[in-house]
């Protein structure tokens, strides 16, 4: 099992996130490398060591034609800690620029809609997984931003400078986090602070609309003690689509932590904390699904059962037990995994007679396994092994036994029997 955790007491955003990852790696230098060799237009990205109230970490600079995202919007007051700002430009009429990009007016190009996105993130060198959550991610900044402008996600277009910088910050966090390969991401309550913030429409509460609806169903809190935006868009919608829970940090044992930082300062050092936990004695969530029968035959149990087994059900099993006024009854027991729960649910319907079925997390401990076989006079005889939680053991594929056992005229006993001397 290996877990992240990130504290985001400081909010989220794309750069900060990116610059987490960046400290988890083996080697942050030669990851940047990599970025900046996947082809991003006009996108070049810069690792700086950064040190804030005795904590070492890392900033990451998404710089668009050599000047970073952030140098941009200086002129308008933005009161962000963060560089991912497309949100402020992202909008569903052609709006003119902010004063900000007056600037730079050589910097100044075209929106583009979500399909001239997918055309981008479609063509750079990373895999078809990270291509696929890049555009799944900023496909949901598009619809937070639809329906904040009432209006549809085709219409939506992205002033090019916010839409590279955001490309930038989703591509490099999918890149890093397929290299990490987390089974499980938990995020605390993020930190939104309080304030107003400046963007193509006036002065917005924080957190702006597009913000608010990509946080919908996540914890989120404002201790009023920071002034600022400190959650974006962009950081919003990578914690919803990567997230796997949300909770405070739970009992860890961190095997690694670091400090991925953002461009402001405050009183308290401005990063997201990310730990680490590695365990090979292996903890699973899964559901556990039950229901309560009596009136089925037992060859309509039996039936039910073998379809539930055919599903991606881990185990199904039945207890005799007694209903009211002492009727005999059966209740049906289905384990599966979280995402399965939909699909079991629907074929315990289907295949009983039941009117309810209820269901809880059961948080379990399960060994890890292999497989594999031996030889026994020219025979291949499959077994598995188990370890963890200081056990290990074998045991022997029950048909693999069984086949040589009627081939050789034994008793299975007399098999293990021959096994176990073999082993000694």
């Amino acid at each position: 099992m290996k877990r992240l955790f990130l504290d985001c007491q400081m909010g989220i955003a794309g750069d900060m996130l990116t610059a987490t990852l960046l400290g988890l790696v083996d080697n942050p230098e030669m990851w940047i490398q990599r970025l900046n060799q996947i082809g991003i237009p006009d996108v070049t990205y810069t690792l700086i060591p950064k040190e804030d109230k005795g904590l070492q970490g890392y900033r990451v600079a998404v710089t668009i034609n050599g000047i970073e995202e952030s140098e941009h919007h200086k002129s308008s007051h933005h009161d962000r800690h963060h560089t991912d700002h497309h949100h402020h430009d992202a909008h569903h009429e052609h709006n003119k620029h902010s004063e900000a990009h007056g600037e730079h007016s050589e910097h100044h190009m075209h929106g583009r809609g979500l399909q001239g996105v997918t055309d981008i993130i479609n063509s750079l060198s990373i895999s078809d997984t990270c291509k696929q959550s890049a555009i799944n991610v900023y496909q949901l900044v598009a619809q937070a931003e639809a329906k904040v402008h009432k209006s549809t996600v085709t219409q939506i277009h992205f002033h090019e400078l916010g839409m590279l910088d955001a490309i930038a910050d989703i591509v490099a966090v999918c890149v890093l986090l397929e290299e990490l390969n987390f089974d499980e991401i938990i995020i605390s309550p993020i930190h939104v602070g309080t304030g107003t913030v400046h963007c193509a429409h006036g002065e917005l509460s924080v957190p702006a609309p597009a913000t608010m609806e990509l946080l919908a169903g996540i914890p989120m809190y404002a201790d009023y003690q920071i002034k600022g935006e400190l959650c974006t868009p962009t950081g919003a919608a990578l914690a919803k689509y990567f997230g796997t829970a949300f909770s405070h940090m739970p009992v860890m044992t961190p095997t690694k932590v670091s400090y991925g930082f953002g461009t402001k300062q405050f009183e308290r050092p401005n990063c997201i904390r990310a730990f680490i936990e590695i365990n090979n004695d292996l903890e699973d969530t899964i559901i556990e699904m039950s229901c309560n029968l009596d009136d089925m035959t037992p060859e309509e149990i039996g039936y039910a059962v073998e379809q539930l087994l055919l599903s991606p059900a881990l185990d199904v099993f039945t207890t005799p037990i007694m209903m009211k006024k002492q009727r005999p009854g059966t209740m049906l027991t289905v384990l599966c995994k979280v995402n399965d729960i939909d699909n079991v649910r629907d074929l315990i319907f289907k295949h009983t007679t039941s009117l309810g079925i209820r269901y809880h997390r059961c948080e379990r401990y399960i060994l890890s396994r292999s497989a594999g076989d031996i030889d026994w006079e020219g025979n291949r005889i499959a077994f598995k092994t188990s370890s963890g939680f200081g056990v290990e053991r074998h045991k022997y594929e029950y048909d693999s036994l069984a086949a040589i056992a009627k081939q050789n005229d034994m008793s299975l006993l007399d098999l293990k029997r021959q096994l176990r001397k073999k082993e000694d």
